[in-house]
């Protein structure tokens, strides 16, 4: 008895410690976004230049997930998240007292690849030795930090400090998760876990990769669209002042948010594949409603009722991918997938705002909801590619 509960003690210590390394992640990836006029004006650069700081994050941020893996295997999950946190950490204290905008960028590709590493070690660590309940609310835990990070710098500028202080502040927190870390490092190795789901799953199947890495590319481009876009369409297109249109893009985050949450307290009651295609069905409805937006209201409605539909997609393909490639590739894999969203997450914002430069605003809902329905097809053909998979080795495997 005393032996189990020591186990419990254990297992929610080292939840602990990795959920709030998860708000801490998401705090990163968007304070710099309010931050960032003063920034501007501290160094004398231009507004239009936070893609110079949102360019050289990212890339820190892919090299690092393309690398996770490797790393992982080489040194164990524990010990890359401790150099992960340290790295952000040293990161962030560089642009809390950076003198030139030469250290501002190299700090902030430093803390993207620290922030990356963080990112897929940890959902390889949840995806082989939890389930979808840790899965959901330690993404939930990631929805609260991008939610609080905006909040932390605004609330610091509007008491009259200094854009600096939010990202000293966020340091010395990093510096606290990395002592966590320490303390819990022993218990978050994968390197032993067993191939539980088909033992020839280190065989990389080249459709259902290449699926997978498409569901990854389009769901975070379409996530990251509508956040980016929605603000700009909803007071300049549909004329909604900017406090309502302000509210209406933090419920949206809020919904997404609050759907990882439910996720983690629905845990393995609901089975995944179920949750992913009744979640990019709705995904889908919800974009065509806010392009057809027959009254203001169910338009904002049909935005937020997004943002909860397609929450709970990243976490639940996440969580899949050890039954996919089996345990032994799952960090290389879910290095990849991480990848694959980071890229989405730019390009697909990108373009949307080519065809807004061309056509004007009312192309973003079509361009929303036709992306919707890709993902749908997308999650569907990875649905059928990944069962024939599993089937074929099963198979193979009662031959022998």
């Amino acid at each position: 008895m005393r032996r189990s509960l020591t186990l419990v003690i254990a297992r929610s210590r080292t939840f602990f410690v990795l959920a709030f390394g998860f708000v801490l992640l998401g705090m990163g990836l968007t304070a710099t976004g309010v931050a960032w006029p003063s920034v501007a004006e501290a160094f004398d650069r231009s507004l239009a230049e936070l893609g110079y700081v949102t360019l050289l994050f990212g890339g820190g941020y892919t090299i690092s997930t393309l690398v996770s893996g490797r790393l992982s295997a080489r040194a164990g999950i524990g010990r890359v998240l401790l150099l992960a946190a340290m790295v952000a950490a040293a990161a962030l204290a560089a642009l809390a007292v950076s003198g030139s905008w030469a250290v501002f960028l190299i700090a902030s590709g430093s803390l993207g690849f620290g922030n990356g590493l963080i990112d897929a070690a940890t959902n390889t660590y949840i995806a082989i030795r939890r389930g979808a309940r840790a899965m959901g609310n330690i993404h939930g835990a990631f929805g609260v930090g991008a939610i609080a990070g905006p909040l932390l710098v605004t609330a610091l500028l509007a008491a009259g400090y200094s854009w600096r202080l939010a990202f000293a502040a966020l340091a010395v927190a990093e510096i606290v998760y990395a002592a966590g870390l320490w303390r819990i490092s022993g218990h978050v190795d994968v390197r032993g876990a067993a191939e539980a789901h088909h033992p020839r799953g280190h065989l990389l199947r080249t459709s259902v990769l290449a699926w997978s890495l498409i569901v990854f590319f389009l769901y975070a481009g379409i996530a990251a669209g509508a956040g980016v876009w929605a603000f700009t369409f909803l007071t300049e297109e549909r004329s909604i002042a900017g406090g309502p249109g302000g509210i209406a893009v933090a419920a949206y985050w809020g919904g997404f948010t609050a759907s990882r949450f439910v996720l983690g307290f629905l845990g393995d009651r609901v089975h995944p594949n179920t949750v992913l295609r009744w979640s990019a069905a709705a995904t889908a409805v919800g974009f065509a409603v806010f392009w057809w937006n027959p009254e203001p209201v169910i338009g904002i409605a049909a935005l937020v009722f997004t943002g909860f539909a397609h929450g709970p997609i990243f976490p639940l393909q996440t969580l899949l991918t050890p039954r996919r490639f089996g345990a032994a590739l799952t960090a290389t894999v879910v290095g990849f997938q991480i990848a694959a969203a980071n890229v989405g997450g730019a390009v697909l914002p990108g373009a949307m705002g080519v065809a807004v430069d061309r056509t004007g605003l009312a192309v973003i809902p079509p361009l929303l909801f036709g992306n919707a329905m890709v993902l749908w097809g997308a999650i569907e053909m990875l649905r059928m590619v990944s069962r024939r998979q599993i089937a074929a080795v099963a198979s193979g495997d009662s031959a022998r």
